[in-house]
């Protein structure tokens, strides 16, 4: 019972920490309670926090008419002109924020980290 009590608790702290984070009007779709932690998901983000409550970090998915343009300027300096289908922008607690990125061309899929000026390859597919 106490396990239970403590689960439900953390839930609430969870639900009303995100809450107050995104503009008013906006609520926590869905939380999920784990041993962990919880993770908490809101529209286009997912918020991670550890068993007391604490802050782990946040992905933002980021439709590719909404690209960050100096994201776009590494990718492009970095790997030339792809179609980017999206990204994630991802959070921690005293790091820079990380960009994920996705794209192709006609004969490859790519999955690129940016964080700051420097863009790392993470995964590199051949079409076909």
């Amino acid at each position: 019972m106490k396990k239970y009590l403590a689960q439900t608790a953390l839930g609430l702290i969870a639900l009303l920490t995100v809450t107050s984070s995104f503009a008013k009007g906006t609520s926590a779709e869905k939380i999920t309670t784990l041993d962990k932690g919880s993770i908490v998901r809101e529209g286009n983000k997912t918020t991670a926090f550890n068993k007391n409550g604490k802050w782990v970090y946040t992905i933002e998915r980021i439709s590719s008419d909404n690209l960050p343009a100096d994201v776009m300027n590494v990718v492009i300096k970095n790997f030339g002109y792809y179609y980017i289908s999206g990204m994630e922008k991802v959070k921690r607690p005293g790091a820079e924020p990380a960009y994920i990125v996705h794209m192709q061309n006609n004969t490859t899929v790519k999955t690129v980290q940016v964080s700051g000026d420097d863009a790392t390859l993470t995964a590199d597919y051949i079409k076909g």
